[in-house]
């Protein structure tokens, strides 16, 4: 919704008998958007807020497009404005910025330039959170009862998720680095439209999978209505329904989504995701080490506290005999003779031998348990190091991507004039596609 306070009578461009520049362009662009929105109000939802190091103040103004998907208008308040000291705002608050539209033609963007912010009540996104909040909340679908504890030696491990993001590589790369688990990825798109469905959608089909042992769900970091997707409702219905454990791992530590409250176990982020599914190699082993000196310290005190009552009951004994008995010497000197019999370093040799026995088993157990795990991350290394994209590029070959990194895979993919990267096994080039060939 625009409020124009101000509107050129007319505009005038001058004519050009010649082609324009880039420069040339790009100024009378911005000379034009300053020109007509020299002031103008604008009313939106505020998303992305952020305060730079140098001070100045960025955020976004969006709402709903009735022909679908969100329309944005980008802002900015620069550090020498009077506002700007002052100003905090919050992901899904309505306003009404007020300032100046201008043009940066170092990437074709325009902005307002703020100079004025008025609250204008709470924003839809924010409204549509609280309301299915309230809503889950009553059915008890939050309910910490519900909460499952998580498996502590995952075997296979689901994780649903967008294939091209860097959040799937940091879970994989994590619980590999960790402990030898099967992983299996559900892609599903993690914003806009659809997103919430994809995601359900990739948990109930994990759930249909045997000996699933643990699911994570998770993206990086974005603005609310990046993350938008795992509030909505059809999304943490099924991470309830879920038979397996969920692990929400949804944007920062700040982030906080619906899925948090419904799954059984939440992590900051997806790497603290992969920290939190499976334990350490390394943890394990110093367990069992910790164990065996646990049971060797128990036996010892076993073994030196009945050496203690027999040297108790042997004391006992001569006081009594040399008081009580007197001068039945010759029954007290076969009462001694019968406790050297059963002194107590024989009983020390047999128990020192038994702890030996068992740390032997204990040790060749350990060894056991480790060996399949390390030969397991062996394979794993070299099934990664064979997927790794960068191979076949070791080979000879090359990769060609569009400049917003996307792979091109065939020739109708680009046009004549396209800049494309080109990646070699060593450096990379930048090209200009001169022509295409089926």
């Amino acid at each position: 919704r625009f409020v124009i306070t101000s509107w050129p009578m007319e505009l005038a461009f001058p004519g050009y008998d010649h082609p324009l520049t880039v420069v040339e362009v790009s100024r009378a662009v911005r000379e034009l958007l300053e020109g007509v929105f020299s002031r103008v109000s604008v009313q939106g939802e505020v998303t992305g807020f952020k305060r730079s190091a140098n001070g100045h103040i960025y955020f976004a103004l969006t709402e709903a497009d009735p022909s679908g998907g969100t329309a944005r208008l980008d802002c900015v308040v620069w550090r020498s404005s009077r506002i700007a000291a002052k100003l905090d705002l919050s992901d899904g608050e309505s306003v009404i910025a007020t300032g100046r539209m201008s043009a940066w033609s170092g990437s074709s963007r325009y902005q307002l330039v703020v100079e004025k912010v008025e609250l204008a009540g709470r924003g839809d996104l924010l409204r549509r959170l609280e309301e299915t909040r309230r809503r889950l909340l009553q059915e008890g679908l939050f309910d910490p009862s519900r909460k499952r504890t998580l498996p502590y030696l995952p075997r296979r491990i689901g994780v649903v998720t967008s294939v091209h993001g860097a959040a799937v590589r940091d879970i994989v790369r994590t619980i590999l680095g960790r402990w030898p688990a099967q992983i299996l990825v559900a892609d599903a798109r993690v914003q806009g439209e659809g997103a919430a469905a994809e995601v359900a959608a990739g948990i109930e089909a994990l759930n249909r999978i045997p000996d699933i042992d643990v699911i994570i769900i998770g993206r990086g970091g974005g603005a609310l209505e990046d993350l938008f997707a795992f509030n909505e409702e059809v999304l943490v219905r099924a991470v309830a329904a879920s038979r397996v454990p969920v692990v929400s791992a949804v944007g920062h530590e700040v982030d906080h989504v619906l899925t948090d409250d419904a799954a059984d176990a939440r992590a900051p982020t997806p790497t603290a995701a992969g920290n939190l599914v499976v334990p350490s190699m390394v943890e394990v082993a110093q367990l069992l080490d910790a164990l065996a000196d646990r049971m060797s310290a128990a036996l010892s005190r076993r073994v030196e506290a009945g050496f203690q009552r027999l040297d108790d009951l042997h004391a006992r004994l001569s006081g009594a005999g040399k008081q009580a008995l007197g001068g039945h010497r010759h029954r007290l000197e076969m009462l001694q003779a019968r406790l050297r019999a059963a002194h107590p370093m024989r009983r020390l040799e047999e128990a020192r031998r038994t702890e030996e026995a068992l740390r032997a088993r204990l040790m060749a157990v350990g060894r056991r348990l480790l060996e399949r795990p390390r030969a397991l991350l062996g394979q794993m290394e070299l099934k990664l190091s064979a997927l790794s994209p960068h191979a076949p590029l070791e080979r000879g070959y090359a990769l060609a991507l569009t400049r917003d990194g996307r792979i091109i895979r065939r020739h109708d993919e680009v046009a004549r004039g396209d800049q494309i990267d080109v990646l070699l096994g060593a450096g990379s080039l930048a090209c200009d596609v001169t022509d295409t060939r089926p």
